[in-house]
């Protein structure tokens, strides 16, 4: 099945035509002018008849009247906005255009586009027959009638995003051109909500975003199929339609976009709904929570990065916290995807300490599964996996500090490389996953060395004791046996006292700002 390929790029011709668009001067900002108090019309908005002869007189660029199913718009103003370039626009200045929109994207609605430009109506009681140009030959499939073509956010450079979509009997697909390249389905996120559909785009190294969404025209089914091309950035959304064989008029309403991509810490953040499918105890305040997504719900969460769980209290008041993804076991470490790709429907797993005197986590306690309370942001973060490569993994945890580092320490073991982790509690009791990391150590007794190190132990605890400090990192992580920078590098996570003192003393060991990684516990 064919699909008809169309761009949005010309009012009035050639639709492969594009230009790249000066700054300030995308859609958006079009659509905050006409939004504005600016008169764009030329004559004060008071409309009027126009004559085909007095419409063929303003025919130039600074004075460039068109006309489209019988109204007149002065779009002197748009043509530093017009995608397809103003040679292209001018094509249809001081005529009756309404042929040559047509055979490009006669669904556009130009109405909202162009309300603001509107001089009045065009008069019919002139002979002179509407200007008419050979039509364009367009590759139309058998089966499929011309499909509305959506406005384009061009680009005025690299970092810019232009869009197009296009339909068939059973499919609506959004294409977005990213020319970003190296991207993967990996870093293309997608929702649908009802009608409302959401993706961000993050760029090869994750450090920035482009967000889309839009109130769909008509109901699709909740999954999305992603396509990207690596080498051109150019990434494909297919959408399946609930109602075959409608020919949707436009796509929808845009609801967020942005120009291109933007810093990751910039960008808005988006939250999905959630199910709490499992809450289970891990020790006498941990709990292992399982939040399951509805389907249309998929992203995915780099290693070392986290996401920030919204809850919102019995007051009303919205509650945040973040929390790092972990694997739902350590027994396999088949893989670190998260969600992974082998669960359904998708999920995340959790460790969470219920602290009595937290808003979020006392709220959370008394959650029952199966609860639709908590919803879960796109993911955040600014870990670099490519620093794991080649080297071994020094990792130094206290607490729930843990959690970033479960899924560093497995995937430096699958590709691998040797994991000493020195993990500190307060008591036995405080321990998380005590029994699965002893299994972990006899699935890799050649690669996978745990300490335990309690503060207040009881007298029978045979293992180390005390806090963090030189003497137990000498006795441990910088012996002969495991100290050797030059191979190592090191990730650190717990209350911020912790995290600071164990950099002091990485630091003092020949660690540097480019072998130690510290996540905010």
């Amino acid at each position: 099945m064919e699909y008809l390929n169309v761009s949005t790029a010309s009012a009035t011709g050639n639709p492969r035509n594009k230009t790249a668009l000066k700054p300030g001067r995308s859609l958006m900002d079009w659509i905050k002018l006409t939004n504005s108090s600016t008169n764009l019309s030329g004559n004060g908005n008071r409309l009027r008849d126009i004559s085909l002869d007095e419409l063929a007189q303003h025919k130039n660029k600074n004075d460039a009247w068109l006309a489209i199913r019988g109204m007149v718009y002065n779009v002197s103003s748009y043509f530093e906005f017009h995608p397809g370039g103003e040679e292209e626009l001018m094509r249809g200045v001081g005529i009756d255009a309404t042929d040559l929109f047509d055979q490009v994207h006669k669904w556009v609605n130009y109405e909202s586009m162009l309300k603001k430009c509107l001089v009045g109506r065009l008069r019919t009681d002139s002979m002179l027959p509407p200007v008419k140009r050979p039509q364009s030959k367009l590759a139309v499939g058998k089966d499929l009638s011309m499909p509305p073509p959506f406005p384009s956010l061009s680009a005025s450079s690299a970092g810019m995003v232009t869009t197009d979509w296009m339909q068939n009997l059973t499919t609506v697909t959004i294409v977005l051109y990213t020319r970003q390249k190296g991207l993967d389905a990996r870093r293309i996120s997608t929702s649908i909500d009802g009608n409302v559909f959401h993706t961000r785009i993050y760029s090869d190294d994750w450090l920035r975003c482009f967000d889309y969404q839009i109130r769909l025209a008509e109901d699709v089914h909740p999954f999305c199929k992603p396509t990207v091309s690596l080498t051109t950035g150019k990434v494909e959304l297919v959408l399946h339609k609930k109602q075959i064989a409608l020919h949707w008029q436009k796509l929808g309403d845009l609801e967020e976009v942005i120009q291109g991509f933007q810093p990751l810490g910039q960008a808005p953040p988006f939250f999905r709904r959630s199910v709490l499918t499992r809450k289970s105890r891990v020790n006498h305040n941990v709990f292992l929570c399982t939040l399951t997504f509805p389907t249309g719900q998929n992203f995915h969460v780099p290693v070392g990065w986290h996401v920030q769980l919204k809850l919102c209290l019995e007051d009303g008041t919205e509650v945040i916290r973040s929390y790092t993804p972990i694997t739902s076991t350590l027994s396999s470490c088949e893989t670190t995807d998260c969600p992974s790709i082998s669960e359904s429907p998708t999920a995340l797993h959790f460790l969470i300490k219920i602290y009595a005197n937290g808003p979020f986590t006392s709220a959370l306690d008394r959650l029952s599964e199966g609860s639709r309370s908590i919803e879960v942001s796109n993911p955040i973060g600014n870990f670099v996996g490519s620093q794991l490569e080649g080297k071994n993994l020094v990792a130094i945890a206290a607490g729930t500090g843990i959690t970033p580092l479960i899924r560093v320490a497995i995937d430096v073991l699958r590709n691998n490389r040797r994991v000493s982790l020195l993990f500190f509690n307060r008591t036995q009791d405080d321990i998380i996953w005590k029994e699965e990391f002893r299994e972990l150590e006899l699935k890799y007794p050649n690669k996978f060395k745990l300490w335990h190190v309690l503060s207040e132990p009881d007298d029978e605890w045979p293992g180390l004791r005390g806090r963090i400090s030189k003497s137990v990192l000498a006795t441990i992580i910088l012996s002969e046996e495991y100290h050797d920078v030059g191979s190592n590098f090191a990730c650190v996570c717990g209350p911020s006292d912790f995290t600071l003192e164990t950099l002091r003393l990485l630091d003092s060991a020949g660690y540097t700002q480019e072998t130690v990684h510290a996540f905010s516990g």
